[in-house]
């Protein structure tokens, strides 16, 4: 696949901004943590992390099919650089400020909501149908092995040359990615007359024709509306992980940096797998199974004090959960008309990320009450639940085969 020259600097720009926003990712916690010790400043900063998504998901889904895709990722690449430019500045002169962090979050995020939609949506253009699933694969593999390498990194930046370092060299990855989209050529999709938005109408119009058509579609609208249950519980185990390395493994910034990478790590060889396992087959079986068993390693977590073992649990909850995304990314790639991806992928990230910001302020509220120990533990338990329900579902089952 990287054969293809667009594909390729698509590759490069995502593998670079990846590693930079892992060590981006690493700091900011860090620094937050490390000057409130509050689960609560933890709480605030996944759901400002994800309420972008909410607020302006649908939107930015309009936005991708209507707007020029590589116009648009390129302004969303400059704006983050900016954004952690300005951050790196603001520490190093006044010192880390938890509310300028958040903030920042809230800023990139909302970028962000616009991107990675339009990423997806526009690998179909870059390549066959048949090099689409490896393509996936590729990118999400590429992009997790440069989180594994990004987030230790961040951790030993943080005690050694300081968190305006990490920060400063976020923002150079995204300039690295901006300058990489703006060589790209993204081939235009042949048009359908009768399914293309017409140029006059508005936004809001084209929002609703993106929802009517996740509507009709209903082995995917209950696998969105089942995804909102499933990042309620995965949120909890994601959201506080900084709190578990620290209560539970007794663990600094590095400790924090490897559990994060293991998580990347896994992610990473599970995206290579799909290809391999053949995945693409029975899509509607393959998601709901290693999705539901995800929730099985998490509730192992709950019962380990041992860094070694959280490590590989991580690392296998990981890669469950990438072979479960790229398996249904491939699928909608190839399902979905492609002047309806930008919407559909912001929908369903607006849909399916609707109950982060809940899911972490619970989690929040039970590491008070129970510990990280017993949060994890219902983590785990839920995530199982919910996800493994999806087989029960024949559209889901049938979906994609």
């Amino acid at each position: 696949m990287l054969r293809h020259a667009n594909f390729r600097r698509l590759w490069i720009g995502s593998v670079a901004s990846a590693a930079g926003a892992s060590i981006g990712s690493i700091v900011i916690v860090w620094l937050v943590y490390a000057a409130t010790r509050s689960p609560i400043a933890i709480t605030l900063l996944g759901v400002f992390q994800f309420l972008p998504t909410l607020l302006f998901g649908l939107l930015a889904g309009a936005l991708i099919d209507r707007w020029d895709r590589r116009r648009l990722m390129l302004a969303c690449d400059v704006a983050r650089a900016a954004c952690f430019g300005a951050v790196a500045l603001f520490v190093w002169f006044f010192g880390a400020n938890t509310v300028v962090l958040i903030g920042v979050v809230f800023a990139v995020a909302a970028f962000s909501t616009a991107f990675r939609p339009a990423t997806n949506a526009t690998i179909p253009r870059l390549l066959s149908p048949s090099e689409v699933p490896d393509g996936n694969g590729l990118l999400q593999g590429g992009s997790t092995i440069a989180s594994f390498i990004g987030s230790p990194v961040g951790g030993v930046l943080v005690v050694t040359l300081g968190a305006v370092v990490g920060l400063a060299l976020n923002a150079l990855t995204f300039a690295i990615s901006a300058a990489m989209i703006f060589m790209m050529v993204i081939p235009s999709a042949r048009p359908i007359a009768s399914a293309t938005p017409q140029p006059t109408s508005s936004l809001l119009t084209e929002v609703g024709e993106g929802l009517r058509y996740l509507r009709s579609q209903s082995a995917l609208l209950i696998i969105t509306i089942t995804a909102m249950g499933a990042n309620f519980f995965l949120s909890i185990w994601g959201g506080f992980t900084v709190i578990y390395v620290a209560v539970q493994l007794h663990q600094g910034a590095t400790g924090f940096g490897i559990i994060v990478a293991a998580n990347t790590a896994g992610f990473a060889i599970g995206a290579l797998l799909p290809g391999r396992l053949h995945t693409a087959r029975a899509p509607g079986i393959w998601l709901p199974a290693t999705w539901g068993l995800v929730g099985f390693f998490i509730v192992g977590l709950a019962f380990t004090s041992s860094l070694p073992m959280a490590v590989v649990l991580t690392v296998m909850g990981g890669a469950l959960l990438s072979i479960g995304n790229t398996t249904w990314l491939s699928g909608v790639q190839k399902s979905v008309p492609d002047q309806y991806l930008g919407r559909y992928f912001a929908t369903d990230e607006a849909g399916s990320f609707a109950m982060i910001p809940a899911g972490v302020a619970v989690g929040g509220v039970l590491v008070l009450l129970i510990g990280i120990s017993g949060s994890y533990l219902f983590a785990g338990v839920g995530a199982a639940l919910v996800n493994l329900v999806l087989l029960f579902s024949p559209a889901v089952r049938r979906w994609g085969r």
